[in-house]
């Protein structure tokens, strides 16, 4: 098949890795991909797809296909006025729940185009909001790159907690950013612990403890990250799925996370990981305390969580996508 996904861009965010991610492993599946994205806009991910440059997303700069995927919703109109192919919304997350102009991105839903979601959370949502069905398809996780490696505490002796804090001017505002540094400060006097921060968007923060700074500009150095960890710390308030804390999974670190929607497709709370409602700064703090202090849980919640990872490959949602588009 000849698939076609225009995109704004291909910069840091979980909805570009998704992207990418799925494309390429289209890709491997055979299939005919094509990326079309603006000549000025970034790209941060490697692709095995072609990528088309374009002046701008528009209907005549979308190439003919036999589905064209649009995502976030300002690539819905150029993707559906093109007529070059069955537009298919991949939708990686309900935009009116977090962007200005919420009516005009409620609207790119209601073309009559059929719907992937992301999750079982996600494919709610969108019925409760706009009375659509949609097909769950699920993120994946690659394992030849995101998988364990020796913990820095071995080395140091403290344990080493990852954060990736997202940039609330950069729209990120439902990250949970200051509640985990509020969580930080209830701990400092009752655990020694090291903390690496990974910021994507070059966020600016005031941390209550002394920390690395990190950028990650590929994949790889992201795994590292995680896996060097002893606890990997995830604080939204929601999620269409929530990719982060299922390669820190597979990177077999144990992981604190809030319940953000998405991620109840594959987190099993006191299993693979301790799920706290979001913005409860004292469960938070607990849940994070009690990790670090009992190593035989943290151990068994990290190797549940990587073998449950296992099975969520890029491989299977390629699957999941050709199945439903061969469906219609």
């Amino acid at each position: 098949m000849k698939i076609v996904f225009p995109v704004l861009s291909l910069e840091t965010g979980g909805g570009a890795r998704f992207i990418y991610h799925l494309a390429n492993a289209l890709v491997d599946k055979g299939h005919d991909i094509e990326v079309v994205m603006p000549e000025t806009a970034a790209q941060v991910w490697p692709l095995r797809a072609k990528l088309r440059r374009v002046k701008e997303l528009t209907p005549s700069s979308i190439p003919s296909a036999d589905f064209i995927l649009p995502n976030f919703y300002p690539t819905v109109r150029p993707a559906w006025e093109s007529r070059k192919g069955r537009v298919v919304r991949l939708s990686l997350g309900y935009e009116p729940l977090w962007v200005p102009d919420s009516e005009i991105a409620k609207q790119t839903y209601l073309i009559g185009a059929p719907i992937m979601s992301i999750s079982e959370w996600h494919r709610q949502i969108l019925f409760q909001e706009t009375g659509l069905k949609s097909t769950v398809i699920s993120a994946g996780v690659d394992t030849s790159i995101f998988h364990p490696y020796p913990k820095q505490s071995e080395q140091t002796g403290c344990k080493n907690i990852f954060y990736i804090m997202r940039d609330p001017s950069s729209g990120y505002t439902w990250k949970g950013g200051a509640d985990f540094l509020q969580a930080l400060t209830r701990l400092k006097d009752q655990i020694n612990f090291d903390l690496t921060v990974s910021i994507p968007e070059n966020a600016t923060f005031a941390s209550p403890v002394p920390c690395q700074i990190k950028t990650t500009a590929t994949d790889q150095e992201l795994a590292l990250h995680y896996a060097e960890a002893d606890l990997f710390v995830y604080t939204s308030y929601f999620e269409a799925f929530g990719l982060p804390p299922l390669e820190a999974m597979a990177c077999g670190t144990a992981v604190v996370t809030t319940d953000c929607g998405g991620i109840r497709d594959y987190v099993r709370n006191g299993e693979n990981c301790l799920l706290v409602p979001p913005s409860d700064i004292e469960q938070l703090s607990s849940a994070i305390y009690q990790l670090l202090t009992k190593d035989a849980e943290r151990k068994h919640m990290a190797a549940s969580g990587h073998h449950l990872a296992q099975a969520w490959s890029w491989q299977r949602t390629a699957n999941q996508v050709e199945a439903f588009l061969l469906s219609l």
